[in-house]
């Protein structure tokens, strides 16, 4: 009996072992960082090389993962926040299940890069660690309605290193809603809405996200709390085209604070996008009143909350495995606070894929 079990378990192993593929990819970012405002100035630059692994563990479960590596040089100077301050650490940009029952449904797990969920004037390109799952529903030709939900933990493991200290009760972040996607080659629509909420977000983040622009009340790292709770509605809508090399796009960005007050609890960002060949232009418009988000979790360029401003980005992909790119962004307050100030950022970026 021992025997039958020992071979049936290295069957097993054999099995699963010779169905699982993985593919491996490496690229190089170099970065320089302007950012000038009363409190705080930054000039930096930077390499980033990153890798990505994927594993094809069965024909329905994959493993997604990416890693990198932050090495900047520069000098600094900041009154109240260190966020654009040159670093040195390894970062894990996400890591997660990809379980896949049926051609309909998508099941995820691990470390879940954000920016495939939810908008960066509510949470930016970070990962958090939790579960979700996607029913796609096919409507006519390739159009499709999806229907989406999205549990998991914020990560604030940069945060609690720097001040050294935790919060009581685990965070949490959830989601939850829809997004059609009509797809046309002279004219495509992509849309989405949902509903979205944190808890127990207090303490650490608070204390930052206070110079970030958001309302807090207490003393110290450990003793602030947000003045007003998180929890509202989201949605964006894009419209786009392509004519022989000509792209052109237009879209905008809504989110809504239920927590909040009037005239502090709305963010909007809207965008045109005009592209040629390899070359991509982005003109933005957006406004952030002071507790439509947490100010830690959005982006920074933008000045997280309590802001107004214009942004440009443009894109040019010279190769098939290389591109550059740049990024300027100016960003206002709205209400006059002493804990922040008008500020300017720029970025380059030179990227390389290598096999």
């Amino acid at each position: 009996m021992k025997n039958f079990i020992a071979a049936s378990s290295l069957l097993f192993c054999h099995c699963v072992y010779a169905q699982v593929q993985w593919q491996s990819g490496f690229d190089l970012t170099t970065r320089t960082l302007y950012v000038e405002s009363s409190t705080q100035q930054a000039r930096s630059f930077g390499i980033v090389p990153g890798a990505n692994v994927t594993i094809s563990i069965q024909d329905n479960l994959t493993f997604f993962s990416r890693a990198s590596a932050l090495l900047e040089t520069g000098s600094y100077k900041g009154t109240l926040l260190d966020e654009f301050k040159p670093d040195q650490q390894v970062v894990l940009n996400h890591a997660y299940f990809d379980y896949r029952p049926w051609d309909s449904i998508q099941l995820l797990g691990g470390a879940i890069p954000m920016k495939d969920w939810s908008m960066d004037i509510l949470v930016d390109s970070t990962r958090f660690l939790g579960a979700g799952a996607r029913q796609k529903i096919a409507l006519w030709g390739e159009a499709t309605l999806s229907i989406d939900a999205l549990g998991a933990i914020p990560s604030n493991q940069e945060l609690t290193n720097r001040l050294g200290s935790v919060s009581e009760g685990t965070p949490s972040y959830w989601q939850a809603g829809l997004s059609l996607n009509l797809p046309g080659d002279l004219l495509g629509i992509k849309t989405k809405a949902y509903a979205w909420g944190y808890s127990n977000v207090d303490g650490d983040i608070a204390f930052q996200s206070g110079f970030m622009g958001n309302q807090t009340v207490g003393v110290g790292s450990s003793n602030t709390r947000f003045a007003y709770s998180y929890k509202g509605f989201a949605g964006n809508f894009d419209i786009n085209g392509e004519v022989s090399t000509f792209r052109w796009g237009l879209g905008v960005d809504y989110l809504f604070n239920d927590g909040a007050p009037d005239e502090r609890n709305q963010a909007t960002r809207a965008r045109i996008n005009i592209g040629h060949t390899g070359h991509d232009f982005t003109f933005s418009y957006f406004e952030i009143e002071s507790d439509a988000s947490i100010g830690y979790y959005n982006n920074a360029l933008l000045g997280h909350t309590n802001r107004d401003g214009i942004g440009f980005d443009y894109a040019y992909k010279y190769s098939k495995d290389s591109s550059i790119g740049f990024k300027a962004v100016s960003a206002k307050t709205i209400r006059s606070s002493l804990l922040q100030a008008d500020q300017d950022a720029i970025s380059m970026w030179w990227r390389l894929t290598l096999k």
